[in-house]
């Protein structure tokens, strides 16, 4: 009999030692690290800063729309920039996309170009800019830097103008609508996809 009790008594102390174990091996399952965890505590710190705001980044061509081609719906138009992507003195460290929604309405067929002239507007020339910050992004481990928009936002203008017969040339006209001047029709479009020539077509 008292055998037997010494029995139960060691099977009691082993089950109650199993359970230590397991209770102790739970325990440390559940309080253990995740690999993310893990990352987070490990990760490089980084110190940002601002190395341009409100800069002029990229000028767009849309396209010319008349009055046959005028919709009343919204439609999106993006700008992509990809990776390396040069802007002023620094490079995009990875591909970026911004877009606007633009209701791309054409003349009504009795806007009046200028008052010199008096030529019948034949479409409008859409042009977006796209406008943002810079920031730079410093790895304080490797001193890796980073460059990427934000902040961005765009606006658009649409340019009044006469398709001339040719189809290669377009006449313009001032703000005032008191001057024109005629262009070759892909000058045109070059310079409204050029950050510094475009106003010499949208508000001279």
């Amino acid at each position: 009999m008292d055998y037997m009790k010494k029995i139960t008594r060691q099977a009691q102390v082993l089950i109650f030692a199993i359970m230590i174990v397991i209770f102790l091996i739970a325990a440390f399952l559940l309080f253990k690290p995740t690999s993310e965890e893990k990352k987070v505590t490990q990760s490089d710190q980084y110190s940002i800063s601002l190395v341009a705001e409100n800069q002029k980044i990229v000028s767009t061509y849309i396209n010319a729309i008349s009055k046959e081609q005028s919709s009343s719906a919204y439609k999106e138009f993006k700008i992509e920039l990809e990776k390396g992507t040069k802007i002023g003195n620094y490079s995009l460290s990875k591909n970026q996309v911004f877009s606007k929604y633009i209701k791309p309405e054409g003349p009504d067929g009795k806007e009046i170009l200028s008052s010199q002239s008096k030529e019948v507007v034949t479409h409008y020339a859409y042009s977006m800019l796209l406008i943002g910050d810079i920031q730079e992004k410093t790895n304080l481990k490797t001193k890796e830097k980073s460059y990427e928009i934000i902040n961005a936002r765009i606006t658009y203008d649409k340019v009044p103008m006469v398709l001339l017969s040719d189809a290669n040339s377009v006449s313009l006209a001032n703000k005032k609508k008191t001057k024109e001047k005629i262009m070759n029709l892909q000058d045109f479009i070059n310079t409204l996809k050029d950050i510094d020539k475009r106003n010499k077509v949208i508000s001279w």
